[in-house]
């Protein structure tokens, strides 16, 4: 929806998803479905999961990481900073702060 300038979304190249026995994770996959008989025709498909050449397509909680933690030092700072001046004023205007009203 707008925003800053981002790099471009890089689509990997086809051929990675031919070598699907690079990533341990499904060739023991492949393994374990040779032993009882069976075979995934669509395996290669899931190279992308486990590529770590292209983070950006990981999955969902990359995609939260990359929204999210960039400004999460900042709006604690923030918070904290708020906070910290919302008790200073209610100090000086009432004498004591909100966390001693209560109770």
């Amino acid at each position: 929806m707008g925003g800053g300038h981002h790099e471009p979304f890089k689509i990997p190249n086809y051929s990675i998803y031919n070598n699907y026995q690079d990533f341990p994770q499904l060739a023991q996959h492949e393994k374990r479905l040779a032993e009882i008989g069976l075979k995934d025709p669509w395996i290669r498909n899931y190279v992308y999961l486990y590529d770590r050449k292209y983070p950006h397509v990981v999955g969902q909680w990359a995609h939260f990481k990359k929204l999210i933690l960039p400004g999460w030092k900042a709006g604690v700072a923030f918070a904290a900073a708020l906070i910290a001046i919302e008790e200073g004023y209610q100090f000086a205007k009432h004498g004591t702060t909100s966390w001693d009203s209560h109770h």
